[in-house]
């Protein structure tokens, strides 16, 4: 096997690997909106869905028009009129205390940063709203029901990935076959 064929077999090798490897992925819950207390404040709660336990960084992020600043860290010691508990490692509250109207208008979005493999990974939330009043927001009307989606399809089977591999490996015989014949 040549050096060209061989490049090319590792490098459609390693394709078909990225396009197999399941996800690392895990997604940020959050509340689409809560309520201000009548003592002016608000509580959100932040959860990830990672399988791991190790939380290197969480935040809660204020956004403003166009504008985000980080009103809350972990270790960060100095969160102005915001307190945060963690109830546990997948889960953490952000308390915003004396909420004006100014919070009334920013929205508030969580930042996870968890390891995993020795790699870090980051994801943010959907923003919340706060919003004015003494109850949680009750929708009169359900929102029309979707029908459910198709299943996903389901990944191709090994025989098929193995009959490709295949294939390039009688790709790679072939051409060079081809190569080493037109120089003798």
């Amino acid at each position: 096997m040549t050096a060209c064929s061989f490049n090319i077999f590792i490098i459609f090798t390693i394709y078909l690997s990225f396009i197999f490897h399941p996800s690392h992925g895990f997604e940020v819950i959050q509340p689409r909106n809560r309520t201000v207390n009548p003592d002016g404040s608000a509580s959100i709660s932040c959860e990830h869905t990672a399988n791991t336990n190790s939380v290197i960084d969480v935040r809660l992020n204020g956004i403003y028009r166009t504008d985000k600043t980080v009103l809350c860290q972990k270790g960060m010691e100095n969160c102005s009129n915001i307190v945060m508990h963690q109830e546990n490692p997948k889960k953490w509250h952000f308390i915003i205390l004396n909420s004006g109207s100014e919070a009334m208008n920013s929205t508030y979005q969580c930042e996870f940063t968890v390891k995993k493999d020795d790699l870090d990974f980051t994801k943010r939330g959907t923003p919340t709203i706060l919003l004015p009043g003494q109850k949680e927001v009750v929708c009169v009307r359900p929102p029309p029901r979707l029908p459910p989606n198709p299943p996903p399809p389901n990944p191709p089977p090994l025989w098929i990935l193995i009959g490709l591999l295949a294939l390039m490996f009688l790709y790679s015989c072939v051409i060079t076959f081809f190569y080493i014949r037109l120089r003798v």
